[in-house]
C-alpha cells in the first residue's frame, strides 16, 4: 500500500477534519446551552409554582376561613325609647254642675257620657257638690273619647280625670249621675260607655227629694190671768238639724220653706249647698 502523501494529508485535514471539529465544538456547545435553558425554564416553572402557592393560600384562607369560631361581638348598648310627657293638669276655677266644669282659660268642659239634674231639679246641688269633693281643688286631665269635639253649646267633651281617677264613673258611681248621651240615644259610641253602663246599674240613683214639709200654723199662748190681754206667740224657731231639713235641691227652695241660714262648721246642712260668695254662711 502506498503511504499518502503528507502535503497532501495536511491539506485534507485542515480543509475536512478541523470544520468538523469546529461544528462538533459548536453542537456540543449549542446542546450545553440549551440544557442550561431547559434547566432554567424549569428551575423558574417550579419557582413561580412555588411562589404562587402562598398567593393561593391565602386566597383560600380569605375564601375559607380555617377558624369556624364566631368573633366575639360587643353588644350595642340598650337605648331607652323616648316616652311621651305625662299630660298637664288644668286647675278648675269653677264647678257648673254635676257634669260641667269651667277650667282656667275660661273655658267650659262638659264631661263625656253622664247626665246630672239642672239647676232647680232635685239633686242638682247634691251632685255639684259631689263632683267639687272629687276634683278637692287638684288639677285634671282632660281627655278626648266622645264623637264630636265640642257640644252645641261650645263646651269641651272630655273624660274629667283627677290623679288617675276617672270623674266621669265617679259620678255614676255615687248616684248623682246617670250614663247618658251615648250611642243609644244618638250621641254616638264612646271608649268607656259599656263600664258606665254596668256601673249605672249597680248604682242606685241618690236624687231623691223628700217632700216639702207641711206649713206649720202659728199657735196663739194662753191669755194671763192679768190684765185680760192676749199676747200673740214669737215666731217658731226651726232647728237647724239634719232631721229637720229635707235636704232641698237649692237654697231658694230651703228658703222657701222657712230653713236656713247654714253656718261652716256648725250647721251640717252647710255642707249640702253651695257656698257661692265663700262667706261661710249659705242659705242666708
Amino acid at each position: 500500500m502506498t503511504a499518502p502523501n503528507a502535503p497532501t494529508f495536511r491539506r485534507v485535514t485542515r480543509r475536512v477534519f478541523w470544520p468538523a471539529l469546529m461544528v462538533l465544538v459548536g453542537l456540543v456547545s449549542l446542546s450545553a446551552c440549551l440544557s442550561d435553558n431547559s434547566g432554567s425554564a424549569r428551575s423558574s416553572k417550579v419557582d413561580g409554582s412555588q411562589a404562587s402557592a402562598p398567593a393561593e393560600r391565602v386566597k383560600v384562607r380569605s375564601d375559607f376561613p380555617e377558624s369556624t369560631t364566631t368573633p366575639e361581638t360587643t353588644a350595642p348598648p340598650e337605648t331607652t325609647q323616648p316616652t311621651s310627657p305625662p299630660p298637664t293638669g288644668l286647675a278648675v276655677v269653677q264647678i257648673i254642675d254635676g257634669d260641667t266644669i269651667e277650667v282656667e282659660g275660661g273655658q267650659r268642659v262638659r264631661l263625656i257620657g253622664i247626665d246630672t239634674p239642672e239647676r232647680g231639679q232635685c239633686g242638682y246641688s247634691e251632685a255639684a257638690f259631689v263632683l267639687a269633693g272629687i276634683i278637692r281643688g287638684r288639677p285634671v286631665v282632660l281627655v278626648p273619647g266622645a264623637r264630636d269635639d265640642t257640644d252645641r253649646y261650645g263646651r269641651l267633651l272630655r273624660y274629667v280625670e283627677v290623679d288617675g281617677v276617672d270623674a266621669n264613673l265617679e259620678m255614676i258611681r255615687s248616684g248623682r249621675a246617670i250614663a247618658r248621651y251615648d250611642s243609644r240615644d244618638g250621641y254616638g259610641r264612646h271608649p268607656r260607655q259599656d263600664q258606665y253602663i254596668e256601673v249605672d246599674a249597680a248604682s242606685p240613683s241618690t236624687n231623691n227629694c223628700a217632700p216639702a214639709p207641711a206649713a206649720t200654723t202659728p199657735v196663739t199662748a194662753a191669755p194671763a190671768p192679768a190684765p185680760q190681754t192676749t199676747v200673740a206667740a214669737a215666731a217658731p224657731v226651726v232647728p237647724l238639724t239634719g232631721a229637720t231639713d229635707p235636704r232641698f235641691g237649692t237654697c231658694k227652695e230651703a228658703k222657701s220653706h222657712g230653713y236656713g241660714p247654714y253656718t261652716r262648721g256648725v250647721h251640717p246642712e252647710y255642707d249640702w249647698y253651695i257656698d257661692r260668695d265663700r262667706d261661710g254662711i249659705v242659705c242666708e
